[in-house]
This record gives structure tokens, C-alpha cells and sequence, in this order.
């Protein structure tokens, strides 16, 4: 009975200098992470750094954080961000982030609140530090700009994983339920809810390079995005579509999304209080959509599809401009 008692006094003493030393080794990495940011010509501060969480976790917490990027003009500001992690499982971490927030952008400020915001991230084990799986959730999402608008969302749910271990191939899921448009786009549709019931996207991107540690420096870009579904509903309006797009040899997107707009009448007073085109030109509009429509045998649902070609954009028959540079 006393030797099984010194085992577990010698178990305990030899995990609790494990935990103080791994607490130390994280809270010297993270201080000099910010120096090293600062010496970058990075904005990086914060005004206290702790570790806590003894035994069985590393709970790092960063009190009035600033970041920012004086060349691009973005930046984000919190008081507060806890990044926590099981000691026996370094490689997963889970992000708390505060209730109030403020994103810096070159043209708008951006105040982030939400009754709750949380992130997951999975790498896979190694020095490398290679993504296995990211999730991000959030309830009661609110986001102000400091040019007039807002909106809001009840539920956001964002996630990535690996596509069978392929460090550049990630699944990408996006869902917002509940998602409020600014007060301004909703006063001039009274005939639309108040609230649209879901927006959510499904696909597989492949990276130029993995997400990694090195990733900072070698500055992943999207080579090829494979939408395999997109689903917007509000009230009886419904968008869907699938298609895939590539980067062509000039970097810029080469590809089709087939789109269905279901009860595309619905639309356009949508249309007309977004700017796109004059009440007065609105039946002209209608009366070539519905050309458009009757070509598909379901006069209620208009496909148009998003084709990027030549470095051009285009919705159906109608040009967009130039197609966006993947990479």
C-alpha cells in the first residue's frame, strides 16, 4: 500500500512539473509571438498575459488585445481572448472570444457583438502545425457599422476539415439562421419577412499550399472551389445553385455555377430597393426574365447561370465585369 502511494505522490509531482513547465514554454511562446509581430511592423499589444487552468488544461488568456496591419488598414480589437487546450492534447484548441469586439477595415469600422462566439481548431500532430479541422459559433450575432448599417444573425455555424488527410483540400460548411438585414433594406420590402430563414454553403476548396505554420509566408490561395450546394430561402424566395470554378493560368477564375432562383417575381421589388435597376424599367425587366424562365418548363423558377470565362463575368445573358483573381 505505501509503494502504490509513492507511485502516485511521484505521478502527481511528475505531471505538475509537466503542466508548470508546458504553462512557462506557453507563455514565453506567446509573449514572443507579439515581439515578433511588433518587430514585423505589425500593431500587436495587449496589456496582460496569463496561463492558467493547472492540471489539466492551458488556459491562455490575452486582456485588451489589438491587432493590426498599418499597410492594409485592418485590424481587430477585443478585451479580452482566451485560448484554452487540454495538457495531454496540445494539438486542439478552443478559442472563447469576448462579447464586444471591434474589426478595423480601410473602409468601414466594424462593432462585433454576440451573446456568444466561440472557435474550435484541430491540427494534425507535428511541428508543423498543418489544419486538420476548424469550427467557429456563434448565437445572437450583431454587427454595426460606423457607416449607418446593421445586421444581425441568430445562429452562424462555420467549419473546415481535411478532405481524406489532403492538407490542401478543405471542406467548407456555412449556415446562418436567422439572418436580420439592416432595418434600411427591410422598411423599403414590406412585403418581405423581416428576416431571412437561412443562408448556408457547402463546398470543397484546394489551396495553392497547405495551412500550416508557414502559411503567413507562403500565403495560401484558393485554386479550385467545388460549390456543391448554395441555399438561401426568405419568405418564398429561394436561391440554390452548384457548379465549380478553377484559376486559369492568369490567375483569374474559370468556371460555372448553375443557379436557380424558385418564385423569381418575388425578387424584384428586391432588385429595385438594392439599386439594380429603376422602378420605371422594372416591367421591361420582368417582362425578359420571364422569357428566360418559360425556356425551362417551370415559368416560376428563372436559371441563370454564373459563368466566369475569359477573364470576364457574366449572370446568364447578362456581363458582371471582370472575373475575380483567385490567385
Amino acid at each position: 500500500m505505501r509503494a502504490l502511494l509513492w507511485v502516485v505522490v511521484a505521478a502527481a509531482v511528475t505531471w505538475g512539473g509537466y503542466w508548470f513547465a508546458g504553462a512557462r514554454a506557453l507563455e514565453t511562446a506567446a509573449q514572443t509571438w507579439f515581439r515578433t509581430q511588433t518587430d514585423a511592423g505589425l500593431v500587436a499589444e495587449h496589456s496582460a498575459l496569463s496561463v492558467g487552468g493547472f492540471p489539466n488544461r492551458f488556459d491562455l488568456t490575452v486582456t485588451n488585445l489589438r491587432l493590426a496591419n498599418p499597410a492594409t488598414g485592418y485590424g481587430w480589437t477585443a478585451p479580452f481572448v482566451q485560448i484554452l487546450s487540454l495538457s495531454y492534447r496540445p494539438w486542439h484548441i478552443i478559442a472563447a472570444f469576448a462579447k464586444q469586439q471591434q474589426v478595423q477595415t480601410p473602409w468601414q469600422d466594424l462593432a462585433v457583438a454576440s451573446d456568444k462566439l466561440q472557435g474550435s481548431v484541430v491540427f494534425v500532430p507535428g511541428t508543423n502545425l498543418a489544419l486538420d479541422r476548424l469550427t467557429l459559433a456563434g448565437n445572437g450575432m450583431r454587427v454595426t457599422s460606423d457607416l449607418g448599417w446593421t445586421v444581425g444573425v441568430d445562429k452562424l455555424r462555420f467549419s473546415t476539415r481535411q478532405v481524406d488527410g489532403d492538407r490542401i483540400r478543405h471542406e467548407i460548411g456555412l449556415e446562418m439562421l436567422g439572418l436580420q438585414p439592416d432595418s434600411g433594406v427591410t422598411a423599403a420590402l414590406p412585403d418581405f419577412p423581416e428576416t431571412l430563414e437561412k443562408l448556408r454553403l457547402d463546398a470543397i476548396v484546394t489551396l495553392t499550399v497547405p495551412l500550416d505554420r508557414r502559411a503567413g509566408q507562403a500565403r495560401p490561395r484558393a485554386s479550385h472551389v467545388d460549390v456543391k450546394e448554395v441555399r438561401l430561402v426568405w419568405g418564398t424566395l429561394v436561391l440554390s445553385g452548384s457548379g465549380s470554378v478553377a484559376a486559369a493560368a492568369d490567375g483569374l477564375a474559370e468556371g460555372r455555377i448553375a443557379l436557380r432562383l424558385t418564385n423569381w417575381r418575388d425578387a424584384m421589388p428586391l432588385a429595385v430597393a438594392a439599386g439594380l435597376i429603376t422602378a420605371e424599367v422594372a416591367p421591361t425587366w420582368q417582362n425578359m426574365l420571364a422569357l428566360l424562365a418559360a425556356q425551362t418548363g417551370t415559368p416560376e423558377d428563372l436559371d441563370l447561370p454564373l459563368i466566369f470565362a475569359r477573364g470576364r463575368a457574366s449572370l446568364g445573358p447578362f456581363p458582371l465585369g471582370p472575373a475575380p483573381r483567385m490567385n
